[in-house]
């Protein structure tokens, strides 16, 4: 079996699969009945699972819609698995009404949409996922304080809408809707009108394909024209926006200050450009303050070669062997002339030195030339170290080398 998720019927009806489609069977062990099978199409349905009322193959961006319009106005109670490569979202439904949503999509994470909403950063997003085991996501980020309960309220109901929204931009894959009976559905419930999420659903998918017209990424900077003309009747949400706007933060970025999510960040946007007063230019790809922090790990690392060798009185010689090899390098215009009595490089000087390099990966090669110099500088070391010592100290600085990434 070549295709990892194949199934391979044999004309005795014996069958072979594939390593994948094993894995995945095994997750939904149990009797099944085979109760469909026409050409090119197989339907097992095991004991006790819920009827299938429709299900099918997403042909075109219009098949998601139509589904879910049929069951609006039909009135029907279930869930609509909606399956997009390796994604699947899930839309409870109940009498026209959307009731919840799930989704294994990791943008539709209520942390992701915490952070994208500016409600929490990303290092407290990353702490709160480590600690999220027995307790949710949003309980952790009410006990912390970073939301209220309303709050955590209205971020799942605007998660809701999105996973629902989501869906609607599927345009290949499978759905299937499933009757659902008295019981009710897990996680957080809600009550919003399908047929009003339909409508703005469908605005948003025309409009945001007007918008990529002008504005083809999110991670496009608006910056504010000088000599514009005085604006024209903006609403809150463009004037906020364009109080954002000074060439350094993307679209993304002042979607997440403003707290309006990148839909009515980049529509304002697109009004604020229609308007001339602003213009879009490519993100910065050299970040001073990232430049010093990765200077200062490695001058951490180079301190400690230092401290080493000055115990046996090699501290001069290593000084001047590593000035040497700045020189011969081609890393003096970055580096300086050298470095310090503690074996130090200046980063406010390496900072003001990549600013005027033209570079599409400046933190890249920087990264780099910081490991060369650190390897040339252990190197140093071992002709002034004992062997014991020096042993010790390459251990030490390979595994700190080797912690420091971009």
């Amino acid at each position: 079996m070549t295709d990892p998720d194949g199934i391979e019927i044999a004309s005795d009806g014996s069958i072979r699969l594939g390593a994948a489609a094993r894995q995945r069977l095994a997750r939904r062990e149990g009797r099944w009945a085979l109760v469909v099978d026409l050409p090119g199409l197989l339907l097992l349905r095991g004991e006790g699972s819920a009827r299938v009322q429709m299900a099918g193959e997403i042909l075109s961006r219009m098949s998601v819609m139509e589904v879910i319009n049929i069951i609006a106005t039909s009135g029907w109670r279930g869930e609509l698995y909606v399956v997009g490569g390796e994604e699947i979202r899930t839309l409870v439904f109940d009498q026209g009404a959307l009731k919840g949503a799930r989704s294994t999509a990791a943008d539709d994470r209520l942390g992701e949409l915490l952070y994208r909403a500016g409600a929490i950063t990303r290092q407290q997003l990353e702490e709160l996922a480590e600690e999220s085991g027995s307790k949710r996501f949003g309980e952790l980020a009410v006990e912390r304080g970073l939301v209220d309960a309303q709050q955590l309220f209205q971020y799942l109901t605007r998660q809701t809408e999105e996973i629902f929204f989501g869906s609607l931009l599927v345009a290949d894959g499978y759905y299937i809707f499933l009757v659902q009976g008295d019981e009710e559905p897990g996680g957080t419930t809600v009550h919003l009108s399908v047929q009003g999420l339909l409508m703005e659903g469908v605005q948003r998918i025309d409009e945001m394909a007007l918008f990529r017209d002008k504005i083809p990424s999110s991670d496009l900077c608006p910056v504010r024209n000088s000599d514009a003309p005085p604006p024209k009747k903006l609403d809150e949400a463009a004037a906020s926006v364009l109080d954002l706007c000074d060439g350094e933060r993307s679209i993304e970025e002042i979607s997440r200050i403003s707290g309006l999510g990148e839909f009515a960040t980049t529509k304002a946007v697109y009004h604020l450009l229609s308007q001339k007063q602003v213009t879009l230019h490519a993100p910065s790809r050299f970040d001073p303050a990232k430049v010093k922090q990765l200077v200062g790990l490695f001058n951490e690392v180079l301190q400690d070669i230092f401290l080493a060798v000055a115990t046996y009185g090699g501290m001069a010689q290593t000084r001047a062997t590593l000035d040497a090899w700045i020189q011969g390098s081609g890393y003096a215009p970055y580096f300086g002339e050298g470095v310090d009595e503690l074996g130090t490089i200046d980063p406010d000087h390496v900072a003001r030195a990549l600013a005027g390099v033209d570079s599409d990966h400046p933190l890249e090669a920087l990264h780099q030339a910081l490991h060369e110099l650190a390897a040339f500088a252990l190197f140093s070391a071992t002709t002034v170290l004992p062997r014991d010592q020096e042993l010790v100290l390459a251990r030490d600085v390979n595994a700190r080398l080797k912690a420091i990434r971009l």
